[in-house]
């Protein structure tokens, strides 16, 4: 896509709290944790020119949509410019075949929230609609170190209003008082961190905080717990009983729900283990003027909360005391936490840690009854994959119905585990409303709880080295390997496929070790030599991955040589089952690419001059798809007489005159159908269609399709890898043409070809190639009985002619 036009108008130092949020971006292993995606579901088709000229109405009208975050020396910049030229992406897939159209929805929100937001360019934000059959999402993400929930809700107000003037044909009329400045409020924040306005505040969070220890719930798993590992979701919706209870003790202690429920959560956490006095993060909007509730921003911030709940007290009484001092503390919530957390004493934050395990946020009814013009929007579940710390949660009013949305840290702990603290909560709130003057002590929980600072620490005890060299990469390996394959390695060079593997597990693999280390494994490069040794070296910067020669051993033996050559996109282990169907004493050999070749002739060349470097003349040259035109440009140019050629189910040579709109469209789907039979997923409905110029788009749609066909996690890296090779290598397909006649004995084997390119072929064989037909589609021609019958041939064609000197 074309790079945003925009006018820079100066640089800013930001807020305290946008700072503090650019660091933990960057220190984040996900870094779309702060992303906010708004999955909205609408009840009918959405008008895709009028969203184009909404979307651009609101980043025009909003500061923070054009603002942009920099460090420049040690400090975090902002940058607002005048205007940038926004346009929406869309994904339709107009028939999604077998696969489930919800969970497909879904998946494709959870994709558009992974992709990361750049926060150094304006704007920090996406919009995209999508379409599967008959339903319609509109994803609306922002980055939260630019706009908070309740900017979101403003937001979405304003853009409602430029929506509905769009397809009138109109120019919005926002109305209301002018925009309320988001660069005057930033300044202004800043100014209040020198000119003394919040010493008093620092001074009571001093007082409250020394001593103060987090809390959290004990882990089913000890792992890293910083900010930005795999996220999983709870929904979870209050019975009856707990809204019943939530109503009446509101009323009876004259406060608010969220107290209520934030009391519930304190009881349960003290009664975990954890008490009697309980520490936790309490997310708060932080708008103390008209101003600020109408300006469009990040103002949110985090207080500690500090509560004591004894065993003797009753609920209503932790209530009350839940009521006070959340009552206390948001008269000091203005100051940033960061600020907060520097002014403690060096003891005081070795305790408390900065970054709080249990997090809580109050939504209300923020997201409800929003529509553009007459379509009505609903807000689905959250999207997101990562957690920002052990668990957070927020907490919306749906007209009563009091429904959380929670993610965890899956590292740490188990579905069940997070579920079970909102089924406690549930309890507390039902009991408790019952019979407000319950002494807590009498009420059983099933949440562990424990401090936090302990709870973190991790001994060399819980991690598992067995049989394997000391080495940080490595056990960053076996972490992973164990996680995916059930078992750890009993060694550095045990084989993965030995152990249970296949390519669907690689592909976990491959994620969860990028998720684990921030590396992309060279899956291709490891699937050479798959062992926890050769991927440690990845990670260590790749020292022995590859020696540069594109020669790669698949059997070795004394017999007959083969040399295979690669299919588009392919890779080595494409070859595995053909490998063990030919005799054990044959020799067999096949090019890997380890540098990007842009046409077949540069292929060959390359892959000869290794062989040539190696001193082998193999007996047999041959190939799948596009291998096998490797194999007839190696045979037509070599040196002395060309070997036999093995052609399996390859294009021939020709010239061909296909716009590249058509062209495009019909590699997107080749790849689909590729990568589909790679997961063992069945994709069949159409293609999807996404916003042209933007491949990422396209594999992270691609993602989701065969993550929901599949049901398992597909990773967006591994297929742009991928895509980006099969689209190089159809290119070199696609241009290769040659006349030349080719004096070899050859064997076309045909599962998708058509006659008239196996005459083709046929012209350009000296005598016509020995053909045969196999049972099977292109992409399972090289598994299973077509295989053995491909392999029989092989070793009929080699004993039918005279080995080359």
């Amino acid at each position: 896509m074309n790079a945003p036009v925009a006018t820079d108008t100066g640089m800013f130092p930001a807020s305290a709290l946008m700072e503090m949020l650019w660091w933990i971006h960057q220190r984040a292993k996900n870094k779309s944790v702060y992303n906010q995606t708004w999955p909205l579901k609408a009840d009918r088709p959405l008008d895709f020119d009028a969203l184009r000229v909404a979307w651009q109405a609101v980043v025009d009208r909003y500061e923070a949509m054009r603002a942009s975050l920099h460090h420049r020396d040690g400090a975090i910049m902002v940058s607002i410019v005048d205007h940038v030229e926004v346009e929406p992406q869309r994904i339709e897939i107009e028939d999604p075949g077998s696969v489930p159209v919800e969970p497909l929805l879904r998946s494709i929100a959870g994709e558009i929230q992974e992709r990361p937001l750049a926060l150094d360019v304006a704007p920090a934000a996406r919009l995209v609609a999508v379409t599967v059959g008959d339903q319609y999402e509109l994803l609306v993400t922002v980055h939260h170190a630019l706009v908070d929930g309740w900017g979101m809700q403003l937001l979405m107000d304003d853009f409602a209003k430029a929506y509905a003037a769009a397809v009138a044909g109109e120019e919005p009329e926002f109305g209301g008082e002018p925009q309320v400045s988001f660069r005057e409020h930033i300044l202004a924040s800043n100014a209040a961190r020198t000119d003394g306005r919040w010493d008093a505040s620092l001074k009571y969070w001093r007082e409250k905080l020394d001593g103060a220890v987090t809390t959290t719930l004990v882990a089913d798993r000890h792992t890293y717990t910083g900010t930005g590992n795999k996220g999983g979701m709870v929904r979870f919706v209050f019975s009856k009983e707990a809204v019943d209870g939530i109503g009446t003790l509101a009323k009876r202690y004259f406060t608010t729900p969220f107290s209520v429920l934030f009391a519930a959560l304190q009881t349960v956490l003290a009664r975990g283990g954890a008490g009697p006095e309980v520490c936790t993060g309490l997310v708060s909007a932080n708008r103390m003027t008209p101003q600020d509730q109408a300006l469009v921003g990040y103002l949110a911030n985090v207080l500690v909360t500090r509560t004591v709940v004894e065993d003797g007290d009753s609920f209503g009484t932790v209530v009350e005391r839940v009521r006070d001092g959340m009552w206390d503390s948001l008269a000091h919530q203005t100051v940033p936490f960061s600020l907060v957390y520097g002014a403690l004493t060096e003891s005081a934050q070795a305790r408390l840690r900065d970054a709080i395990p249990i997090l809580v946020t109050w939504y209300g009814s923020i997201g409800v009854g929003l529509r553009l013009g007459d379509v009505e929007l609903t807000l689905q579940r959250a999207p997101n994959r990562a957690a920002r710390t052990d668990l957070g949660f927020g907490v919306f009013d749906f007209d009563g119905e009091y429904i959380v949305e929670s993610e965890y840290n899956v590292g740490r702990f188990d579905h069940s585990t997070a579920r079970r603290l909102f089924q406690d909560i549930d309890l507390v709130l039902a009991e408790g409303g019952l019979d407000p003057e319950l002494p807590v002590g009498t009420i059983e929980v099933g949440s562990r709880t424990a401090p936090a600072y302990l709870e973190h620490t991790i001994t060399t005890a819980d991690l598992d080295t067995t049989e394997m060299p000391e080495s940080a990469s490595l056990d960053q390996v076996r972490r992973v390997w164990t996680e995916v394959l059930g078992t750890a390695p009993t060694g550095a060079d045990e084989d993965f496929f030995a152990t249970g593997g296949r390519s669907l597990k690689v592909v976990q693999f491959a994620s969860a070790l990028e998720s684990e280390s921030g590396v992309t494994l060279d899956i291709t490069g490891w699937l050479t030599e798959p062992t926890p040794r050769k991927a440690a070296e990845q990670l260590d910067g790749g020292a022995g991955v590859d020696d540069g020669s594109t020669l790669v051993v698949l059997q070795d033996g004394e017999g007959p040589h083969l040399h295979l050559l690669p299919g588009a996109g392919g890779t080595v282990r494409d070859y595995r089952e053909l490998v063990a169907e030919l005799p054990s004493d044959w020799r067999v050999t096949a090019s890997q690419e380890r540098a990007p070749l842009d046409s077949i002739p540069a292929m060959a060349a390359r892959f000869r001059a290794d062989l040539d470097a190696e001193d082998l003349r193999p007996d047999l040259l041959g190939g799948w798809s596009m291998g096998g035109q490797i194999a007839f440009e190696m045979a037509a140019t070599g040196h002395g007489t060309p070997p036999p050629v093995v052609l399996l189910d390859s294009t021939p040579p020709v010239e061909h005159d296909i716009p590249r709109d058509v062209r495009d469209a019909v590699v997107y789907e080749v790849f689909s159908e590729n990568m589909a039979a790679t997961f063992g997923a069945t994709l069949d409905g159409t293609p999807a269609k996404t916003t042209p110029g933007d491949p990422e788009l396209a594999m992270r749609a691609l993602a989701a399709r065969l993550a929901t066909a599949s049901g398992q996690p597909v990773s967006v890296a591994m297929l742009l890898e991928r895509w980006t090779t099969f689209n190089r290598h159809t290119d070199a397909v696609g241009s290769y043409v040659s006349e030349r006649p080719l004096e070899a004995p050859a064997l076309l084997v045909r599962a998708e070809l058509a006659d008239h390119q196996v005459d083709q072929w046929t012209g350009r064989f000296s005598a016509p190639p020995r053909l045969i037909e196999v049972e099977a589609d292109h992409y399972g021609m090289l598994r299973g009985p077509a295989i053995a019958e491909i392999a029989r041939a092989i070793v009929g064609l080699r004993t039918t002619t005279t080995p080359s000197a």
